[in-house]
């Protein structure tokens, strides 16, 4: 058997097969139109005040009823979404100073980073001098210095971010829970208690 034949084959078959799924959907079609002919004689014509559409509403299109705002309106409703988030931002910050150990967390987050930084800085700036003095005979205890550095670098700098995802992100979202279910009213007087016990 060829290659001509099995696709000349295969085409026969599917012809036959699609011939079939079409013939049993025009029979299922045109029992449903004589189901549905026969049951429209058996009623009577309903009203056009029951009639609904047969699909939804187009995304663009607009309803008359639904007018959109104006550009004033708008503008002084992200304003107050601004204002909202602003408040609920200063309310999340003073209960985070509120809470015991935070400042002093985010002292030590603060000095990890910074010397990590530094150990980063120094290691780059040894290998930029051993890149223009090679022959020096400190080039090897430099060399290791570098390197030494740089891990060190490496390792204050992950320990901020262990720091910062272990102890000091659940105090963070402990507050943001406390204020994002604070009413406006609350708000105002968590900023205004700690305004007043700076004065």
């Amino acid at each position: 058997m060829s290659l001509m034949d099995t696709i000349k084959g295969a085409r026969e078959e599917a012809a036959e097969s699609v011939s079939l799924i079409t013939r049993k959907k025009d029979e299922a079609e045109g029992a449903a139109a004589s189901e549905a002919q026969s049951r429209k004689q058996a009623y009577s014509r309903a009203s056009a005040a029951g009639a609904k559409p047969t699909r939804e509403v187009a995304g663009t299109v607009r309803n008359a009823a639904e007018a959109e705002p104006t550009k004033e309106e708008k503008k002084a409703k992200r304003e107050a979404k601004r204002t909202e988030d602003d408040e609920r931002f200063d309310a999340q910050q003073v209960v985070l100073k509120q809470q015991p150990g935070y400042k002093r967390l985010t002292r030590i987050w603060w000095v990890l980073l910074g010397v990590g930084f530094a150990f980063s800085l120094g290691s780059f700036l040894i290998v930029h001098y051993l890149q223009s003095n090679a022959s020096s005979p400190m080039a090897n205890t430099l060399a290791a210095a570098s390197m030494v550095m740089m891990v060190a670098a490496y390792l204050f700098i992950i320990g901020a971010f262990i720091l910062d995802f272990v102890k000091i992100r659940p105090m963070r979202n402990a507050a943001r829970d406390t204020v994002s279910g604070a009413s406006r009213k609350r708000l105002r007087r968590i900023i205004d208690e700690d305004a007043n016990s700076k004065k």
